[in-house]
């Protein structure tokens, strides 16, 4: 209805990964191991208002979340590293959304938006030989366009629980600089461009306008 306020948090894009990997090369007999743990998490809150019955306007932000620890070793010495990464950033941007129909326990959408990046990070290296390093990132542009179709379902008349599958465009350029504890560091830079699929579910309250 037109006047309402819609408030809304979404997860998507959760992960929990644990690998291990051997790696051996043609050319030598030392075999490679590595042990890696990573956990990533998308949280996606939004505000928007009805500017008229079943469309709604409004911002979004996603605050994205990963981390991993990898352990690495080979059998040819006994000289073992480790390596932790951690990887936050925020987007914020504009959204529009379309409800059809009238129905009082659920409707389907369109939803439209649009994502400016802020994102840093951090990996450090550490070997038992004494050698360490650090890489430090930050995003020089970073920004997302995307389209989904999503469903709500009405739990009551002002809760509802949604979700969204859709396509998303995005490009990145990131910056890295990277300072070993020995000898000199260097800086370089990764430039990307992709199309991903989303899922998101989550919670909606619809706050009708004050009279």
């Amino acid at each position: 209805i037109k006047g309402t306020k819609l408030l809304g948090v979404g997860i998507g894009s959760i992960y929990f990964a644990n690998s291990d990997s051997e790696t051996s090369y043609s050319n030598t007999p030392t075999v490679y191991l590595n042990d890696t743990r990573s956990f990533g998490m998308t949280i996606y809150p939004s505000v928007g208002w009805f500017v008229k019955d079943n469309f709604v306007v409004g911002g979004n932000l996603s605050f994205n979340i990963s981390n991993s620890k990898s352990d690495s070793s080979n059998d040819s010495n006994t000289t073992t590293s480790e390596t932790k990464s951690s990887y936050p950033s925020l987007y914020i941007g504009p959204f529009a959304r379309y409800y059809f129909g009238n129905s009082s326990e659920g409707k389907p959408f369109v939803h439209v938006n649009a994502q400016y990046g802020l994102g840093k990070g951090k990996s450090e290296s550490s070997s038992s030989s004494g050698s360490s390093s650090e890489t430090n990132s930050h995003y020089k542009t970073d920004w997302n366009a995307g389209l989904a179709v999503g469903y709500e379902y009405f739990l009551s008349e002002y809760i509802g629980v949604y979700a969204t599958l859709g396509i998303q465009y995005s490009q990145n350029i990131t910056i890295y600089e990277y300072e070993p504890s020995t000898g000199s560091g260097y800086d370089y830079t990764s430039d990307y461009s992709r199309f991903n699929v989303p899922l998101y579910i989550g919670l909606q309250i619809h706050l009708p306008e004050k009279k």
